[in-house]
């Protein structure tokens, strides 16, 4: 409070005013520093997003020239909506079109026990004659040594509930911890393991069901019996579909993968096809289909190149190779009505850069053959008058990487393609030794030393301000003096 009191005294004497006149008339060069700084932190701002700006186009460079990538070679397929399958291709997938119709889609091995009254108590009286039963359930769970590898885990079940209705939930607790045993020693993997549970189709039956961790016969599930023939009495392991209330398949397993209803079926070019999965990848070299509904039309499908892909690269690449040149055309401009200059104007460094790169990409590249594509206005890209690109027929793009999308790469990724100029231009510009952080770490020491150079006027400016206060007050102290010998002056002088 009480300095807010002085700072308002201050205010508002009149010696504090000039004082203040004079400091501001005397802070000039302070503020012209100032305004350096100001300038200089723009210009860090600038070429900050020119970094940007550049090293948006580098990275997609870099992707063009990588020698393990081939933007062009991307693969696509269209199929018609509401189709029974769904279908994508990589970069082996050859052109051409097929013809594929859904028969039947691949389902898990379940298996059931007869149906069993809630109440009953047939099974209590089977283990009270015969005591503890080992059982073995098989599952497929190949690892790297063999792809066949079938596991057998033994299940051992003492059950002690009553009615059968609890000893069908001990026999399936017994199972999946089982089950969860052999993952747990890493014997299978967690997608191989069979998974049992206790159903009840009315409120007073009840019965025990076996699901296989995947589909198809590949993955069935087998059955060792226990010695007195619990599976078998249960009719879990019966070699036949379950009907009514008995126990069984719910569908029919058979003995290989062609009678296996386990197994989808379906036509690739009138070929049969039967696989464990409804994900099917070895069928047709590339393209991998997954297979949603049986039934229906055959339906016929083209593997094309990419068009929706490679257009988008295309035309990012555009995009991040226009932003430079237009960055560099802002802001080196001079506006000729109001001669308001960009921070970067007379800088022969971007004006050379922005003429350089116009020049890459209007050569034509060396090595191609006759009836390839010799540079960019061959793959439908147009170059404007003031040096920026369009792709104004995306056809005639699509058109020369379905010819050759090898030729189409090298027109970018050769040691003379357009790709490979620009990324050699601009290394000069990025990286740690590169134009851009040299002139920023310039910048910043410029403004550390004019950060210096203010704090130092602000230090004199401060010493200059009491200066001027003592200054004032021993005026006004005299002032006062002089004052007070007038007053008794007049007091004893006659007028």
């Amino acid at each position: 409070m009480v300095g807010a009191v002085s700072s308002s005294l201050r205010a508002s004497d009149p010696y504090e005013q000039l004082i203040s006149q004079i400091i501001r008339l005397e802070s000039q060069p302070k503020f012209d520093i100032e305004a350096k700084k100001s300038r200089q932190q723009q210009m860090k701002s600038v070429l900050d997003d020119f970094d940007s700006t550049l090293s948006a186009l580098n990275t997609r460079l870099s992707a063009f020239t990588d020698q393990f990538n081939n933007p062009f070679e991307g693969r696509g397929i269209t199929l018609p909506e509401n189709s029974a399958f769904t279908a994508s291709a990589t970069d082996d997938a050859s052109y051409g079109s097929h013809t594929v119709e859904v028969e039947r889609l691949a389902s898990t091995d379940t298996r059931i026990s007869q149906q069993y009254s809630k109440s009953g108590t047939g099974l209590r009286s089977f283990f009270d004659s015969n005591g503890s039963q080992t059982f073995e359930v098989g599952v497929f769970s190949p690892d790297d040594s063999d792809e066949n590898r079938r596991v057998n885990i033994s299940v051992t079940v003492n059950p002690t509930g009553t009615t059968d209705e609890e000893i069908l939930q001990e026999v399936s607790d017994a199972i999946n911890a089982a089950m969860k045993s052999a993952y747990d020693n890493e014997d299978i993997k967690s997608d191989d393991r069979a998974s049992a549970s206790l159903v009840n189709e009315t409120n007073d039956t009840a019965r025990l069901t076996l699901r296989s961790g995947d589909t198809g016969f590949q993955n069935r599930i087998t059955f060792s019996d226990s010695a007195n023939g619990l599976l078998g009495l249960l009719g879990v392991s019966d070699n036949a579909v379950a009907d009514g209330t008995s126990g069984g398949q719910v569908t029919a397993v058979g003995t290989s993968e062609t009678d296996s209803e386990l197994n989808s079926v379906f036509k690739l070019d009138g070929l049969t096809m039967y696989r464990s999965s409804n994900q099917v990848s070895d069928a047709l070299t590339g393209v991998t289909f997954n297979l949603r509904e049986a039934g229906g039309d055959p339906v016929d499908f083209t593997v094309e190149p990419d068009s929706d892909g490679i257009v988008g690269e295309v035309e990012a690449f555009i995009s991040e190779y226009n932003a430079i040149l237009d960055s560099i055309k802002s802001r080196t401009n001079v506006d000729g009505a109001t001669q308001v200059r960009g921070l970067l104007a007379g800088d022969s460094t971007f004006t050379s850069l922005r003429f350089n790169m116009r020049n890459d990409i209007v050569q034509t590249v060396a090595g191609q053959g006759t009836d390839e594509p010799q540079a960019l206005t061959d793959l439908g890209i147009e170059i404007t008058e003031d040096g920026t690109l369009r792709l104004a027929d995306k056809d005639v793009l699509i058109s020369a990487v379905e010819d050759n999308a090898d030729a189409v790469r090298n027109l970018f990724a050769s040691d003379d393609g357009v790709a490979k100029r620009l990324e050699t231009r601009l290394d000069a510009f990025l990286g740690t030794n590169g134009i851009l952080d040299n002139r920023k770490d310039n910048i910043d020491e410029n403004v550390r030393r004019l950060d210096t150079r203010i704090e130092s006027f602000d230090f004199r400016l401060n010493q200059r301000t009491e200066q001027l206060r003592a200054q004032f007050a021993q005026l006004q102290e005299i002032s006062a003096q002089v004052g007070g010998q007038s007053q008794y002056l007049s007091a004893i002088l006659p007028f």
